[in-house]
């Protein structure tokens, strides 16, 4: 049993940062663990990513990689958008997921930066295992935020698997992604940030 003076460790701050995160957007309903993980985070082929401001947790991602010589070792996004992927994503692909990207509220007012910094941990991910595209379900309303990542919408609107609310699959060619960020100056930011 885990008491004031031990340290967390890093899992615990990441799923302790969602609860607070998804909680105040009245996303899950409270739980006394005040802390909010899924199966996926015991899963081999998913790494979760925490950044700190000032020492504090403000921040995390997670990363999922699809491998098609693994099947078994599946992502969330094949779980809620089956036809989706089988039509969109080119058969024998690999595929990184991103998702379980929060920001605690405290440092909403820095959440760009923030994001940017987040989202770096899934692309060094996705150029680490040779990944040919990046998928993930975000909101409806952040939907223009991907799209200046090079992810395009490959699906309608459906309920998130454990959230309360609705989402929409969003894909990022990388080979394409990345020789279009590298080539038009309107991508200096992402070039910055080493995004594709």
């Amino acid at each position: 049993m885990r008491t004031e003076h031990q340290p967390k460790s890093a899992a615990q701050e990441i799923f302790e940062l969602r609860y607070t995160a998804y909680l105040d957007k009245a996303s899950i309903a409270a739980n006394e663990q005040a802390a909010f993980t899924d199966p996926y985070d015991g899963a081999p082929n998913c790494h979760s990513f925490i950044e700190y401001i000032e020492g504090m947790p403000a921040g995390s991602i997670r990363a999922c990689v699809y491998h098609p010589e693994k099947p078994h070792l599946g992502i969330p996004a094949q779980e809620l958008f089956p036809d989706e992927m089988e039509a969109h994503i080119a058969p024998g692909a690999s595929v990184v997921e991103s998702n379980k990207f929060v920001v605690h509220p405290t440092f909403q007012h820095k959440a760009l930066r923030l994001k940017f910094k987040l989202f770096k941990n899934v692309f060094d991910k996705a150029l680490a295992v040779g990944a040919d595209y990046i998928v993930t379900s975000p909101r409806a309303s952040q939907i223009d935020f991907y799209r200046g990542m090079q992810f395009e919408p490959i699906s309608g609107v459906k309920r998130s698997l454990a959230l309360d609310f609705d989402v929409v699959l969003m894909a990022c060619d990388l080979g394409r992604a990345r020789k279009l960020v590298a080539s038009d100056p309107k991508y200096k930011t992402l070039r910055r940030f080493g995004l594709c």
